[in-house]
């Protein structure tokens, strides 16, 4: 696989390990200075595809993404958190308040801009995530949204077209194994997404848990700072609707609090046994709200993860 390449060394494996850190495509320091691009089909046609797609979802011309268009109008709205999590309405949001500001400084750029910020991002947190298998997933999903194949191999393509945040949280939890910080970001969306942190403390990683830790705080001490009757109104509304009966789409049959319980041991193994790639399969796996299978995309950039490590063990 062709990627970024530095001076004169050839495209980096897809990870590995040095001095306990774990290393991916990306994540190492990049001296700009000598910087190439090399080209890769997957990549390339990825990036590519998530421009189009974002440019036919700002003129109208594709259908609408409604996840995207449910974070896009929180920004705006005054009543973020109904009273149940079934009703389905403009404005309304089950993520923590962070999402909505974020929106909210968003606003001036437009719709048009954010929709195509958003569908390009995830395309390539998807080509990220699945790397050669990022183009044949896309395929695979086609059929579905022709109306003539089964649902659930169209779920790859599904949540990037809908603009949920599902792939970029598995690339994000690859990449906060070594930007620690970025499990802030996990916290303040997906909530539970956020115990990929408890690797770094059960590997006695801590000054990487301190980073983690401290990014989240800081966070969201200045998003309750900046609004804090909108974080009193997300926790009634979680407190509400802890248990998540009468969810608004149909859910996995495996319910939220066995995923977590069977989660923590699972994380536990991988950390004592050295295997990160059980961080972004655990991620998946603890989602509070499920549809279909939508922890696949966890379990595909863990998969990737797993295969590269054993190439880079032969």
């Amino acid at each position: 696989m062709h990627g970024v390449r530095i001076g004169r060394s050839r495209a980096a494996p897809l990870a590995r390990r040095r001095g306990g850190a774990v290393h991916w495509p990306g994540l190492r320091r990049i001296d700009f200075s000598r910087l190439s691009w090399e080209p890769d089909l997957s990549r390339d046609a990825m990036l590519l595809l998530g421009i189009l797609v974002g440019i036919a979802q700002a003129s109208g011309r594709f259908a609408a993404p409604v996840d995207a268009l449910a974070y896009w109008q929180a920004g705006t709205s005054t009543n973020l958190y109904p009273e149940s999590w079934a009703e389905v309405g403009t404005g309304y949001l089950f993520y923590p308040p962070p999402v909505a500001q974020i929106s909210a400084l968003l606003q001036p750029i437009g719709w048009p801009a954010f929709i195509l910020l958003l569908t390009a991002s995830t395309f390539a947190a998807f080509w990220y995530c699945a790397r050669n298998w990022s183009l044949p997933l896309v395929l695979l999903g086609i059929p579905y949204f022709l109306g003539i194949g089964p649902e659930l191999p169209g779920m790859f393509l599904a949540y990037a077209l809908i603009g949920n945040l599902q792939w970029i949280l598995a690339a994000l939890a690859i990449m906060a194994l070594r930007r620690p910080a970025l499990w802030a970001i996990e916290l303040v969306t997906k909530i539970t997404a956020a115990i990929g942190w408890w690797w770094h403390p059960l590997r006695g990683e801590w000054r990487a848990a301190a980073i983690g830790a401290t990014a989240s705080a800081v966070l969201i001490g200045v998003s309750f700072a900046l609004a804090p009757q909108l974080w009193i109104d997300f926790i009634d509304f979680a407190v509400r609707n802890g248990t998540m009966a009468d969810p608004p789409f149909p859910q996995f049959p495996i319910p939220f609090g066995v995923r977590l319980a069977t989660a923590v041991p699972v994380l536990i193994w991988g950390a004592r046994t050295d295997r990160p790639w059980i961080v972004p399969a655990v991620v998946g796996w603890s989602l509070p709200a499920v549809h279909t299978a939508g922890f696949l995309p966890f379990w595909v950039a863990a998969w990737q993860m797993r295969s590269a490590s054993k190439a880079q063990a032969a």
